[in-house]
C-alpha cells in the first residue's frame, strides 16, 4: 500500500503530537516495510530522515496547506490511504480515490474551552467536525476520547476504532545520567492550567519534612510557569524543587529513568504518554483519578483526587512504600501490552487494508 501522512507535527513538534506522529510512522516502518510511507509537510522537502520514508513536495505553502490544495498532491503521488495524525484531514478527499483515516487525540477544547485563546476552540471544532464526518475511519487515542467523540458529535460510531499510542523505541534503552541526583519525584508536563502543578507543589510542601526526596518538574513553558516559580519561592522550596523548562529529549529520558516516583496530577487528558513512558522505565506512579488514567495505567498506578493536595501528598508517600510498589509492578505488564509498537502497527495496517 501507498500510505500518506500529515507530517507537520512529525517535523515541528518535539513533544505531544510530534511524539505520536514519529512513533506511529516508525512503528509501521519497522513492522510493515512492505508499504510505501510518504510524509507531507510544507517546507521539509529533501530533508534527510529515516531510511524508507519519502518526503513529498506540497504545492501549496503557508498555514492552510494541510487543508486546501492537498487533494492534487495526494492523487498525483498515488496515495491510497491518507492518515491525518492530528485531528484533521484535507478538504475534498471524499470525492477522490484517496481513502482517509484521522486520529483524534482529545476533545479538551470542547470540555474546557476556557483553557484556550478566544478563537481556538471554534477553529479546532471546525476542523475536527469535518474530519469526523468525512474520514473513512476515526482512530481515537483512548476509550475516553472515543466516548467524547460520541458525546459531542453525531457520527457513525461503528467507524471509531481505539488504537493506543506506542512509545518511541529509545525509551527502552538506558540513557545517560540524570542531571538531578536521586532520589526525586518527577512530573512531566507542560506548564498549563490543566496540568495542575500548583496542587502538586502544595502537596510536596506538606511532606517535605517526611522524606528526603526532591521534586522535579519538566515540561514546555506555558502560562502557569511564573506562578509555579513564585509559589516554590514563597514556600521556601527552591532547594528542593527543580524546574526543567523546554528541556531536550535526552534530559527528559534520563530524568524519567532515575526517578523514584512519577506523578501526574492533570485534571484531564486524552491519553497520557508520560504514564506509558514511566512504565517502560519501570517506575511506580501516583496519578490523578481520571477515566483515561484508569484506562491506560490500570493497576500499574495509585490514584488520588487532583483537587485534594492532602490526598496527593498521602498517595505519593504510600506509592514509595515497597508493599505498594509490588502491586504496581504486577500491573505494569498489562500497560506495556497496550502500548506495544508491533501490536499497534498491526492494528493500523489492518485498518488501512480495510479501506483499499
Amino acid at each position: 500500500m501507498n500510505i500518506g501522512f500529515d507530517a507537520k507535527r512529525y517535523f515541528n513538534n518535539r513533544t505531544g503530537l510530534g511524539n505520536y506522529s514519529r512513533s506511529v510512522v516508525e512503528a509501521l516502518l519497522k513492522s510493515h516495510p512492505e508499504n510505501q510511507y510518504v510524509l507531507f509537510s510544507s517546507g521539509q522537502e529533501g530533508r534527510t530522515i529515516t531510511s524508507g520514508l519519502v518526503v513529498a513536495e506540497t504545492r501549496r505553502k503557508g498555514s492552510l496547506w494541510r487543508v486546501m490544495g492537498m487533494k492534487k498532491d495526494l492523487v498525483s503521488t498515488g496515495i491510497q490511504v491518507y492518515h491525518g495524525l492530528t485531528n484533521e484531514i484535507p478538504w475534498g478527499l471524499k470525492d477522490s480515490s484517496v481513502k482517509t483515516v484521522v486520529t483524534v487525540h482529545d476533545l479538551i477544547f470542547k470540555r474546557f474551552p476556557d483553557y484556550y485563546r478566544f478563537a481556538d476552540p471554534w477553529i479546532y471544532n471546525l476542523k475536527t467536525r469535518y474530519a469526523l464526518r468525512n474520514a473513512g475511519v476515526v482512530i481515537a487515542a483512548s476509550e475516553t476520547t472515543a466516548n467524547d467523540i460520541k458525546r459531542f458529535y453525531e457520527i457513525d460510531s461503528s467507524k471509531i476504532k481505539v488504537v493506543y499510542q506506542p512509545v518511541d523505541a529509545v525509551w527502552y534503552q538506558k540513557p545517560s545520567d540524570s542531571p538531578v541526583k536521586p532520589p526525586y519525584i518527577l512530573f512531566v508536563s507542560s506548564f498549563t492550567q490543566r496540568k495542575n502543578h500548583g496542587s502538586l507543589i502544595e502537596a510536596f510542601a506538606k511532606i517535605q519534612k517526611q522524606t528526603d526526596l526532591h521534586l522535579v518538574l519538566a515540561g514546555a513553558k506555558g502560562e502557569t510557569l511564573e506562578k509555579c516559580l513564585a509559589f516554590v519561592q514563597s514556600e521556601k522550596l527552591t532547594d528542593r524543587v527543580h524546574f526543567f523548562v523546554d528541556c531536550d529529549f535526552e534530559t527528559l529520558h534520563s530524568l524519567m529513568y532515575e526517578a523514584s516516583l512519577v506523578v501526574n496530577c492533570s485534571f484531564f487528558e486524552g491519553f497520557g504518554i508520560p504514564l506509558a513512558e514511566a512504565a517502560v522505565c519501570n517506575k511506580p506512579m501516583a496519578v490523578s483519578d481520571i477515566p483515561v488514567f484508569r484506562e491506560i495505567a490500570g493497576k500499574a498506578a495509585r490514584y488520588f483526587n487532583p483537587n485534594n493536595s492532602d490526598e496527593i501528598a498521602a498517595v505519593m508517600l504510600e506509592s514509595l512504600a515497597p508493599e505498594y510498589q509490588v502491586g504496581m509492578q504486577a500491573g505494569r505488564g498489562e500497560l506495556l501490552a497496550k502500548i506495544d509498537a508491533d501490536n499497534i502497527a498491526g492494528q493500523l495496517n489492518q485498518i488501512y487494508k480495510s479501506l483499499v
